[in-house]
């Protein structure tokens, strides 16, 4: 029996080399690469693999053969000067706002001189290009560890700034008043097992600050109780990279609580999802599978239209309402981060900030009149 090669006992090389356009293991560099990948969460890895694949096109090379290993590593700053340049003009994500056709050509006109977006193009947004420079620079900071032949790292952000991503945004988070948030919960029908799905899945989203990703992956024994009565989420895998325990407040854990009983009169373990999807007409049909994130982006959609809370919100607007919330109500921010789980206070200051509305800014009290 022929003896592997180590590229084949990495993931990201036997679960994605077929869509990738294959990897060459005898080279170092792929192998390296895949390494690198398998050591991130699957959506990572595929993000990653779809940048650096665009980057090899734009540059001519070959992703996954000898040939182009060679002369990934012999880019220099200046391609990634043409690549910064080349995705300003790459179309991208509609904005919210929409200008006339006469005036989107005089700004693209000027905008191809400044080069400067404003988030009202639909070209590429600075978030994204940002994103695309950030997964590069990692990239090859890890050709430079492994001793790939990269002298220096072409992405590095003193050499070629990427663009400032809180800049020129197109789709910032947009908040739910809070007046609202129980009008969303109390839309759908807890009487039927999927309506009651719908209203458990709005209350951990707007009660924990879930990320759609951990409301999906929730087991039904994940939905925990401790000594003193309190119910709280076991979060496993957080996108901190740990496991986290999220308590809920009362109304949230009632709703939740509600939904466990339902799912364990349908014989389900603890293993099984907490939030399964349906299938069949009209959905009616529970599966074993659980909802997926875009399921639960749609749902959320749903919900918030007919509660009226706006065309433009979307699952983390559940999650950045209910940080601000708890900031507005005097917690101080270090709690709110045990709260979020963000990484540092810095992001929770970021919603900090979106808490001191325009009506309490300080220009309403500016006043040149004499006394």
């Amino acid at each position: 029996m022929p003896k592997k090669s180590s590229a084949e006992h990495l993931p990201a090389v036997a679960a994605r080399s077929r869509a990738s356009g294959g990897f060459e293991a005898t080279h170092e560099l792929w192998v390296r690469l895949s390494a690198f990948l398998s050591l991130r969460s699957p959506n990572t890895q595929d993000t990653y693999l779809g940048i650096l694949r665009e980057w090899c096109e734009f540059i001519g090379v070959e992703f996954g053969s000898s040939e182009g290993a060679a002369r990934l590593v012999a880019a220099t700053d200046l391609h990634a000067v043409a690549y910064r340049n080349w995705l300003h003009k790459r179309p991208g994500e509609r904005p919210r706002m929409r200008r006339t056709e006469s005036e989107s050509r005089a700004v693209d006109v000027r905008r191809a001189r400044l080069a400067k977006s404003e988030g009202l193009e639909d070209t590429l947004s600075n978030a994204t290009i940002a994103k695309k420079f950030a997964a590069l620079r990692r990239i090859y900071r890890m050709f430079i560890a492994a001793g790939l032949g990269c002298s220096s790292n072409q992405f590095d952000s003193d050499r070629v700034p990427a663009p400032p991503k809180e800049s020129g945004r197109k789709r910032p988070t947009e908040m739910i008043d809070f007046s609202l948030v129980r009008r969303v919960i109390s839309v759908p029908d807890a009487t039927s097992p999927k309506g009651l799905r719908d209203k458990a899945i709005l209350s951990v989203l707007f009660g924990g600050a879930l990320r759609r990703s951990e409301a999906s992956r929730l087991r039904i024994a994940d939905v925990r109780k401790t000594a003193r009565g309190t119910i709280f989420l076991y979060l496993r895998s957080t996108k901190a990279k740990k496991d986290a325990e999220q308590a809920l407040p009362d109304w949230a854990a009632a709703v939740v609580s509600k939904l466990v009983a339902q799912r364990r009169r349908e014989k389900a373990a603890d293993a099984d999802f907490l939030f399964v999807s349906y299938t069949g007409r009209g959905g009616r049909s529970a599966t074993n599978l659980p909802v997926s994130v875009s399921g639960i982006y749609k749902l959320f959609k749903h919900y918030c239209e007919k509660a009226g809370a706006g065309a433009f919100v979307s699952p983390h607007s559940a999650r950045a309402t209910a940080i601000t919330k708890l900031l507005d109500q005097g917690i101080p921010h270090r709690e709110v981060q045990g709260f979020s789980r963000h990484s540092s206070i810095q992001m929770v200051e970021l919603y900090d900030k979106r808490r001191m509305s325009v009506d309490q800014g300080p220009g309403k009290a500016l006043d040149f009149e004499s006394e």
